[in-house]
């Protein structure tokens, strides 16, 4: 029986050129070596398999090569085959997760540092895994590592940075060791494939490349294994056989029927993947690469380096891209992140797949935003091109269509909801006309006359422009503010006058009459983006009766009774009516056909402190400077 060795060692660099991915380490290394600027202290971090040990046994063969300190040794010497095989008496490799206590340290390093290479021109310790290493030893290795002997070096690697001790950290030369692209991983196994003389194709290639996840030792670990199954000739299936990897195809499937909306077809494919001894965890990870993968091709196209996949493969990505729309892709890769979570975490994976599989069917189903304001768009320019706000606002145009989305048609009973059809059905409810230039009547009278009278019967639903500019929205904001001053205040008597007086005058002795008045309350909630509270009174009967709004819901619409009654809608409301008639008006809301409580319709007289305050000559000059009124008077405390 012949020896054998594994492709992981057979195949290991021996020289910095040979070093796959690392190039910004290993060129900063060439250039210390050629200048002579050697540090004492080297510290490799980075994940598994990326080259950490083997670049500190290239540098110690530059170090110690016959040859002199060069960039690239010979590698037939004794000193650079010695280091190769690890068995140089001068170069000691020492393994941290096996010698952890300060005791080891103290014995392998503190002890011996002192004593000259007993063949070599350096005396190198090469430390793994040193994050393992205890504070005790660490601290112990502290002064050494500070200030070692002539001609001692230190090389240690780690995969956990963080673990190490700042003071560490700050006597070593730090080198970042990256993990490798798969382009550079599958280039590195078809050249191990051609010197073996294994018949393989470059999307098997490509799979085993993807499951190194950017270890090159990992990688080739795999290729191991897959010749050991399959021989010299390796098929696809070979390597999703032996690895336990999802093929392209299998994922395609999947894409396919989410974007068919088959649930069905999910469910027998989740049965293959379970029956097939696929990992459920590993296959949901799968369709999360394949998903971004789809969404690289969705916004730039096939891209190689960025989708790292081979071109026929990439040409059946671009197809299933077409059926999905950037926002779709986004949900999916959120939807499958959190699924993989529940996998992890449940006793019963299968189900957990399943279920993040129908999500992901089902989600094709929900309304983009920009959709549902393309429809809002839609309805406005069909209302004609000054849209439904009085500012004038132009319809924005619908966004462009061919997006690549195939989910809810914009065509149809589901994509126009009833409400919107029943706008569609109807002119533009507050566009405002123009004024003539010799019209008598003050602004807030025109303004009223201007807008026509409500249907309640038609349950007319009104709904502003979402894209008004915020120039016009102030401009129409300023003339309505201008429209809707209050009424000019009552004149001052020097002599104190009746109970009667004190009222403030009705809505009928007003500018306004009733029904205008409670038209201009709607439009002034319409203003402050209360678009909920208008549909409310709009669908209810409102009139004004003396300092009381009171609202009558109508039996089949008796829910809004309960959102009208929060104290916060009703400060909303009699905000908006203060604004209008100039006064306070208390929001007073019942049910159509329901027992209403008793309330008074005027107001009762006026405390006697606050018929005092309200005679006082200071109060009265107050009142007529700032237009306020009396609401309370408190009692001084004692």
């Amino acid at each position: 029986m012949t020896d054998s060795q594994v492709i992981a060692r057979k195949f290991r660099p021996q020289t910095f050129d040979q070093v796959v991915g690392q190039e910004a380490i290993t060129r900063t290394l060439n250039n210390a070596l050629t200048t002579g600027r050697i540090h004492h202290a080297y510290l490799f971090t980075g994940a598994r398999g990326v080259g950490k040990t083997t670049t500190a046994r290239i540098l110690a063969k530059c170090l110690n090569c016959i040859k002199g300190i060069t960039n690239e040794p010979c590698g037939v010497c004794d000193s650079c085959r010695d280091i190769t095989a690890s068995r140089s008496i001068d170069v000691l490799e020492i393994d941290a997760a096996s010698n952890t206590g300060v005791d080891n340290v103290r014995d392998v390093i503190i002890n011996s540092i002192s004593i000259a290479p007993a063949r070599d021109r350096h005396k190198i310790f090469i430390i793994d895994e040193v994050h393992m290493l205890s504070n005790a030893a660490f601290n112990a290795l502290l002064k050494t590592l500070e200030e070692p002997p002539p001609r001692v070096v230190f090389i240690m690697a780690t995969t956990e940075l963080q673990k190490v001790p700042e003071t560490i950290l700050s006597r070593c030369q730090v080198f970042e060791f990256r993990t490798i692209t798969q382009k550079k991983i599958f280039d590195q196994l078809r050249h191990i494939a051609d010197q073996e003389k294994i018949t393989i194709t470059d999307s098997a290639l490509m799979a085993i490349a993807r499951a190194g996840e950017g270890s090159m030792r990992d990688a080739e670990s795999a290729l191991d294994q897959v010749i050991s199954f399959a021989g010299n000739n390796v098929s696809d299936e070979d390597v999703s056989a032996a690895l336990g990897l999802v093929d392209i195809e299998t994922l395609n499937v999947t894409v396919k029927a989410i974007a068919e909306q088959d649930s069905q077809a999910l469910l027998r494919i989740v049965d293959e993947v379970v029956t097939r001894g696929y990992d459920i965890r590993n296959f949901c990870r799968e369709l999360m690469v394949h998903t971004r993968a789809l969404l690289v091709v969705k916004i730039s196209g096939f891209d190689a380096e960025l989708i790292q996949m081979s071109q026929s493969d990439g040409h059946a990505l671009a197809q299933l891209a077409d059926s999905f729309s950037e926002q779709d892709l986004m949900r999916f890769f959120a939807i499958l992140t959190k699924t993989e979570q529940d996998i992890r975490t449940s006793s019963q994976p299968r189900f957990q797949l399943e279920i993040g599989l129908m999500k992901l069917a089902h989600a094709r189903r929900l309304y983009l935003l920009e959709d549902a304001l393309a429809q809002i768009a839609e309805l406005q320019s069909r209302l004609g091109g000054a849209g439904v706000i009085s500012s004038g606002g132009a319809s924005p145009a619908t966004p462009a269509q061919g997006s690549g989305r195939s989910g809810p048609s914009t065509s149809g009973p589901r994509s126009t909801p009833r409400a919107m059809q029943e706008v569609a059905a109807e002119p533009p409810r507050f566009a405002s006309r123009p004024q003539s230039a010799t019209t008598s009547k003050p602004a807030s009278e025109s303004a009223i006359a201007s807008r026509p009278p409500e249907s309640k019967a038609e349950g007319r639903i009104e709904m502003p422009d979402p894209f008004a500019q915020s120039s016009q929205n102030a401009e129409a904001t300023a003339s309505r503010s201008r429209q809707t001053l209050p009424p000019e205040p009552p004149p001052i008597y020097d002599e104190p006058y009746d109970v009667e007086e004190e009222f403030p005058p009705t809505i009928a002795q007003s500018n306004l009459d009733g029904s205008a008045a409670v038209e201009k309350i709607k439009a002034a909630l319409e203003t402050k983006n209360k678009m909920l509270l208008a549909m409310m009174l709009a669908h209810a009967d409102v009139k004004i009766d003396g300092d009381y709004l009171r609202v009558a819901v109508k039996p089949e619409n008796a829910r809004d009774k309960t959102q009208l009654d929060a104290k916060d809608k009703k400060q909303i409301i009699e905000e908006a009516a203060r604004e209008v008639v100039g006064r306070k008006l208390t929001v007073s809301v019942s049910v159509v056909g329901q027992p209403v409580a008793e309330e008074s319709t005027r107001p009762k007289a006026a405390p006697r402190a606050k018929r005092k305050a309200e005679e006082d000559p200071r109060v009265v000059a107050l009142k007529d400077k700032f237009r306020g009124e009396v609401v309370e008077v408190k009692e001084p405390e004692r």
